[in-house]
Parts: C-alpha cells; sequence; structure tokens
C-alpha cells in the first residue's frame, strides 16, 4: 500500500513553534510545560485497510491508542485528554487528519505527515498557527 512507509515506530527529533500552538490549545501553564519538554512517540499498524497508532510520551508507561479505517470518522483525545473527531485521509504518500473538538475549547485542528527515508514531518495547524514536529524511524 501506498502509505506503508509509515508503518513503525517513531520518535520525536524535534518541535518548533510549540508556544504557539499551545496557546491555540488553551493549554494550562503547568501542561504546556510538560509536553514542551517532553517528545512524543508514535507507533503505525496496518491490518488489512485498519490502521492502528499508539501515541505516548517517551519516559511515560502508558500510551493512547486508536483504530480507524482512512477516510471514516473516529472518536480520539488531544493531548490535554479532552475528545476529539477525526478523520485521516490519504493525500498522495501523505496522512491527512483533521480533529475537531467540540467541547469547551471549540477548534479544528490539522496535521500533515510526511516520510521522506527515516524522518517524518508532521505540520500541525489550528486557527492559522502551525508548529513543525521531526519524527526519526527507530
Amino acid at each position: 500500500m501506498a502509505l506503508d512507509h509509515f508503518i513503525g515506530r517513531w520518535l520525536e527529533e524535534k518541535k518548533e513553534s510549540f508556544a504557539c500552538l499551545a496557546d491555540a490549545l488553551g493549554l494550562s501553564g503547568e501542561q504546556r510545560a510538560f509536553f514542551e519538554n517532553s517528545k512524543s512517540e508514535l507507533s503505525y499498524q496496518r491490518n488489512g485497510d485498519t490502521w492502528t497508532i499508539a501515541v505516548g510520551i517517551v519516559g511515560v508507561p502508558q500510551n493512547t491508542t486508536f483504530t480507524f479505517k482512512l477516510g471514516e470518522t473516529y472518536d480520539s483525545t488531544n493531548i490535554d485528554g479532552s475528545p476529539l473527531k477525526s478523520v485521516i485521509r490519504q493525500d498522495g504518500n501523505r496522512l491527512v487528519e483533521r480533529h475537531e473538538n467540540q467541547g469547551q475549547r471549540n477548534f479544528v485542528m490539522d496535521i500533515v505527515r510526511e516520510v521522506n527515508n527515516d524522518l517524518m514531518n508532521a505540520t500541525t495547524t489550528i486557527g492559522g498557527v502551525s508548529m513543525q514536529t521531526i519524527y526519526r524511524r527507530t
């Protein structure tokens, strides 16, 4: 499948402009400091047309796992634990995600992920504010 280059484990190497995105998310000072100083890790698996992504923080034993099919809405959570309605689509060799929070902080978050060899670039945008995250395959 054209997206199999996402399959595997990815560790965050760096993030840029997180402070602006934290403001857009409305994170508390404590949450902001924690996420700004931590590294995220992702793991993608595919079984037929069903994908599983595990999202976690390096050094924190628990992670969150989501199972989805491309183009179908599923329930997920934001980094602060708030519920989201999410959909992930394929755009060529990219994954394009849309996450909508309709709770206290109503927002739409778009994430575009692209893989180039052993690096994944993720651009996250909320209300015109963007951050970049670079992951390395392990």
